[in-house]
């Protein structure tokens, strides 16, 4: 059977290219994602001022105690700082050599430092020093060696490097779903047209068993090779979307790429079981003919659905709709493409595998339009479409799964996006905002609350913590905001109502909290409550006041000053100043920059600045998305190409003899493009279908509209470009398999 299997590589070129080209690019971006997804656990960043220290101790940056999954703990936004005695402690242990301790940012609280720096004496391992380190460390304190000593340094290293996970993760499952997809049907198609070759191998004496075995080794042998050659694209893929993360701020600048043997095998590992995957299941029924029926039923087409596509139809829809529900009735806000967003890839797939039987529903919705506009050509495509339901299918999937993909993802993305930013602008009550880079002067809110045109003026401080005390789990486990405020200001610079106590009464250890929040909770005004703040300390804080916001302003209100000295910069670098009504906004600037302008390095500007901040914000966390979208809409268009390539070059003796019997190579080419229009807009009419399932929920939960947000043209261009894509693939082939003489190509092999 090997034998065999080779010499069928050998005559079927052009078929087992097609198929080696969608396992080569899915094994690619497998590899590509696995490498983002190992440098997101290693979170590997090579040491600076730390390079000369064996072991680095500091604080440990993690949160183990938010209640949620323990291998993912959430990151802690502050710089955690250590106890510089410790210093002291370490130099007294065996193995010691020297200790120097450093601070890399801000000014930590009297008596810590960011970091302290081991020098192991000569001969000691470093592995028996860190057991040493270890043993007299407390919670909160860890150590680090190797590339991970320049953790230390690189506060953002260890956010980043979840954050690159996280990305990659999510990168991953939808590669391995479109990889699986575009795998099996391309590896379909390549089986299906080799239909007469099995049906001769069963005529001759051939088991079932045999051609399941020829297909397995075939198909086996192809994806090796393709798997091992893709190793330096992949890697390549993965070093460039890593770099592109970085160079926007998503990657931490000092953090190292890394690809090791494990996700290199994982994703080989893959491509080879979807390649095995797909073959056995397109090859199932070829290989259960009986050998009297083989020859008779080569070019029969069998029913509407094979059986082997039943199950992941139901289940690509089922969890398409099982999503489209939970993100309808669950979900809201800024988590919600987290559910959406897998619907779109299920529905889109649960629609490209039922391609067989949409193919049949497309043919008949087109057929009259096309007889009446193609005249006789026109009826060959349609006839063609039809009478060749599993070649016609083998391509819409993919055709349907493009569309579908590309204006599903980036919808609604644009429609989250929408949602979000009118959120934020909703919330935002400030008029104007005061900056700078050092520390306020004491007395500079209460002056700009005194001038007459201010309703409120409130310093602004952010972080983020944990309930402790009563337990309380935040959104998605990763912490509330946390906001300082100015007691006397904070009712005008917030929107929020209060329903109990008083806003000016924040001071000191307070907090203010919403009430529904309060009632969960079980405390009113006056309780206490324990929180883990940004640097891993705890603070109890008395509740001062409740209030209701508006949806989704997951925020507890604490004192400027309480905050602030609980983050990294210690200080507020923003005062927010709230306007009086009918104030006109450039009178209040012009009374601010009176104010402010005795003091160097602070700046005047209106509201418009947070609101840019923000969508440069939006934009480059969105730029993940578009990249993985750009990822899987490539392969998905990869894969239309490649198999209208694939099936246009397999119909060369069907081209010649359809010239023999009188049509001309151009009436040929013309059926031809008809052919790739009723695929192309059968295709998008389906994908869009298959997406406004999810769109159209999410746009009227968001934003109350039943068209999602985002231009147009992002439809169009991708339809343009479907229809293009199509055209071409189907064009150049079938103008290249007629361009000998037709009595030649009617003898071809197909």
């Amino acid at each position: 059977m090997l034998q065999l299997a080779l010499r069928t590589l050998r005559y079927r070129a052009g078929l087992f290219v097609a198929a080696f080209l969608a396992v080569f690019f899915a094994a690619a971006i497998m590899m590509a994602c696995g490498g983002l997804i190992e440098t997101g656990i290693r979170t590997a960043v090579p040491p600076q001022r730390l390079a000369s220290a064996d072991v680095v101790v500091t604080g440990d940056q993690e949160y183990h105690d938010a209640g949620g999954d323990s291998d993912e703990p959430p990151i802690l936004p502050e710089r955690v700082h250590i106890d510089a005695g410790l210093a002291d402690t370490i130099a007294a242990l065996p193995g010691v050599r020297d200790t120097e301790s450093f601070v890399f940012e801000g000014a930590p609280p009297p008596g810590t430092v960011d970091a302290i720096g081991v020098l192991a004496e000569p001969g000691v391992a470093v592995s028996e020093l860190q057991e040493r380190i270890d043993a007299n460390l407390a919670a909160g304190t860890v150590t680090l060696v190797g590339d991970e000593r320049g953790q230390a340094e690189l506060r953002e290293a260890k956010a980043s490097g979840v954050t690159v996970m996280a990305l990659a993760g999510v990168f991953t499952a939808f590669a391995i779903l479109v990889s699986v997809f575009g795998v099996a049907s391309m590896l379909g198609l390549s089986v299906a047209q080799r239909r007469r070759d099995l049906a001769l191998l069963r005529a001759v004496g051939a088991t079932p068993r045999h051609l399941r075995r020829l297909i397995s080794r075939e198909t086996l042998l192809l994806a090796v090779v393709a798997t091992a050659l893709a190793y330096f694209p992949g890697r390549f893929l993965g070093e460039f979307v890593f770099d592109q993360l970085t160079e926007r701020g998503i990657a931490a600048a000092g953090l190292a790429f890394r690809q090791g043997w494990i996700p290199t095998v994982a994703a080989m590992a893959m491509a080879i079981l979807a390649a095995l995957a797909g073959a056995v299941g397109a090859g199932r029924r070829a290989s259960r003919v009986k050998p009297a029926q083989a020859l008779a039923e080569v070019s029969a087409e069998g029913g509407p659905i094979g059986r082997g596509r039943v199950l992941p139809a139901v289940l690509s829809l089922a969890g398409g709709i099982a999503m489209t529900i939970v993100t309808i009735a669950v979900v809201s806000g800024p988590l919600t493409p987290a559910t959406a967003a897998p619907a779109v890839i299920l529905l889109a797939i649960g629609f490209a595998v039922l391609a067989p039987v949409l193919t049949k529903v497309t043919t008949f919705a087109v057929q009259w339009p096309v007889r009446a506009l193609g005249g006789v050509t026109g009826q060959l495509a349609v006839l063609n479409a039809r009478g060749h339901g599993g070649r016609t299918a083998a391509v819409l999937g993919p055709v349907i799964l493009l569309t579908a993909v590309s204006t599903g993802m980036l919808y609604l993305q644009t429609t989250n996006d929408e949602a979000d930013r009118q959120a934020f602008a909703g919330n935002l009550v400030a008029d104007a905002v005061v900056s700078t880079q050092d520390r306020f002067d004491p007395g500079l809110v209460h002056r700009i609350n005194d001038l007459p045109n201010v309703a409120g003026a409130s310093e602004y401080v952010d972080s983020v913590g944990f309930l402790e005390k009563p337990a309380d789990s935040s959104p998605a486990n990763e912490g509330w905001t946390l906001q300082g405020v100015t007691a006397e200001g904070a009712a005008a610079t917030t929107p929020v109502q209060v329903t109990t106590g008083r806003l000016a009464d924040l001071h000191g250890d307070t907090i203010a909290i919403g009430d529904e929040h309060a009632k969960t909770l079980g405390v009113d005004v006056g309780s206490t409550i324990t929180l883990r703040m940004g640097d891993n300390t705890t603070l109890d804080v008395r509740v001062a006041a409740l209030f209701t916001a508006p949806d989704g302003y997951d925020t507890l209100l604490l004192p400027a000053d309480t905050l602030a000295a609980h983050t990294t910069e210690a200080h507020a670098t923003r005062i927010l100043v709230k306007a009086d009504e009918g104030t006109d906004p450039g009178r209040l600037t012009a009374d601010l920059t009176e104010v402010t302008s005795e003091v160097d390095g602070l700046t005047v500007t209106g509201r418009d600045v947070l609101l840019q901040e923000f969508n440069e914000q939006k934009t480059t966390a969105n730029f993940a998305i578009y990249l993985m979208v750009v990822m899987i809409a490539g392969y998905a268009a990869i894969t239309v190409i490649n198999t209208l390539v694939s099936s246009m070059t397999a119909r060369r003796r069907e081209f010649g003899l359809q010239r023999l019997a009188g049509s001309t190579r151009g009436q040929v080419l013309r059926m031809a493009a008809v052919e790739a229009a009723i695929l192309a807009f059968g295709g998008i009419a389906l994908g869009t279908a298959a997406v406004l399932g999810i769109l159209v929920p999410v746009s009227l939960k968001r934003l109350g509209s039943v068209l999602p947000a985002g231009s147009p043209w992002i439809y169009v261009s991708t339809a343009a470009l479907t229809v293009l894509l199509t055209l071409a693939a189907t064009l150049l082939p079938a103008w290249r398999a007629t361009r000998g003489r037709p009595a030649e190509a009617a003898l071809a092999v197909e």
